[in-house]
């Protein structure tokens, strides 16, 4: 093979036994150097073929009429195996010229097809499992990293540091079975779709991680619909994704990670939206990092008495009066109910919480407390999904 290609030997063997059932001839693979490293006559394995070491050299055709002709060789015809324009090998067929020349079109020209097939495997396997170390030892080495890291990950994967990235995070929307199901094929079209250079694409769990550089928001938006139509074109599957903020270091691209998961993990229960950046979030911040058993304490302390049907009328009416700043008029156009209506719904709530939504204090109270009773229940939706499937 040549010093930059590898082919597994396994590999080799198979394609060599596949095409004997067509020729009904012993087949031999060749490294440039003559030696043999498949075969489908196992006592010629690993032995040196000067005839093919003779291929490989001047890149021609050779047809052998003895088996004292070369050493090492058996009559045959000898053919130079071609990827990208090089060299990797030499293929040969064992048996009178007569007899077998009318295959070798076939065999060289099919062995040259699945050679490049097994190669570009190969090197897909080889980028999947170099994102996935490159992710794994950013995001999710426990370690903090050090200088002398991330020189090594710059000279050992081409990872330039102190260059603006972001971490974006993505998952399919709906039932955790829906993702267990469909992850390994949305990644596998992630990675069809994103082929700019710099960009690393990991799956982890159910979620798919891209590290992208040098992208504006207008940029990943439209990175992200062109992967979101065209996922839906091929699975009707839908997507939410969550997305870090910058970071210029490598040693602090953790960070964003982190930012990102918060962001897609808000999409997920609270938001109906699509895309999540981190640079949007406010009190979400703060919301999405209160432990459960707060939540559940705060929304039963000031919403404890509301009836579910109660609930939902006063979500609306809240989300209304924060839309609007406040403007019965405009609530209740929005409600089509009467400005008096409104009015009495508004003392309602206040006799049934202590809480009065036309003071900015206790406004504030309100809309914390409805924001936390939706989280909390999707939250408990979410665990509740995770748990049955």
């Amino acid at each position: 093979m040549s010093n930059n290609i590898y082919i597994s030997e396994k590999y080799l063997e198979n394609i060599l036994y596949d095409m004997k059932e067509i020729v009904e001839q012993d087949l031999i693979f060749m490294n440039p150097k003559g030696e043999i490293i498949a075969c489908t006559d196992p006592d010629r394995l690993g032995t040196v073929h000067y005839g093919g070491k003779k291929v490989a050299k001047t890149g021609k055709d050779l047809v052998i009429y003895s088996d004292t002709e070369f050493k090492g060789a058996k009559k045959g015809i000898n053919m130079p195996v071609r990827l990208n324009n090089t060299i990797i090998g030499v293929i040969g067929i064992t048996g009178n010229s007569n007899e077998v020349e009318k295959y070798v079109k076939i065999i060289k020209r099919l062995t040259e097809i699945l050679v490049k097939e097994g190669y570009n495997k190969d090197l897909e396997k080889n980028e999947i499992e170099k994102d996935r170390i490159i992710m794994d030892s950013l995001l999710f080495n426990d370690m903090e990293l050090e200088e002398s890291h991330v020189i090594k990950y710059e000279n050992l994967f081409n990872i330039r540091d102190n260059i603006p990235r972001r971490i974006i995070v993505a998952t399919i929307a709906g039932h955790e079975k829906k993702r267990i199901l469909n992850k390994d094929k949305v990644y596998r079209l992630f990675r069809m779709l994103l082929k700019r250079e710099q960009t690393v694409i990991s799956l982890s769990g159910n979620n798919i991680i891209i590290m992208v550089e040098n992208m504006s928001n207008n940029e990943i938006n439209q990175m992200i619909d062109n992967i979101k139509t065209e996922v839906r074109r091929q699975t009707n599957l839908h997507l939410k994704f969550g997305i870090g903020d910058v970071q210029t270091e490598l040693v602090h691209l953790k960070k964003s990670y982190m930012k990102a998961s918060d962001a897609l993990k808000w999409s997920i229960l609270v938001t109906k939206k699509e895309v999540t950046y981190y640079d949007d979030m406010d009190i979400e911040i703060l919301l999405n990092n209160i432990p459960i058993r707060y939540i559940y304490e705060y929304i039963s302390k000031i919403l404890g008495d509301l009836e579910p049907s109660e609930y939902r009328e006063y979500t609306k009416i809240i989300e209304l009066y924060e839309k609007y700043n406040g403007s019965i008029k405009k609530i209740s156009e929005e409600l089509f109910i009467h400005k008096n209506t409104l009015q009495y719904k508004i003392n309602k709530l206040f006799k049934i919480t202590g809480y009065d939504m036309r003071k900015l204090h206790d406004f504030t109270v309100l809309r914390t407390a409805f924001i936390l009773k939706k989280f909390y229940k999707m939250n408990n939706d979410y665990i509740l999904h995770r748990t049955e499937n």
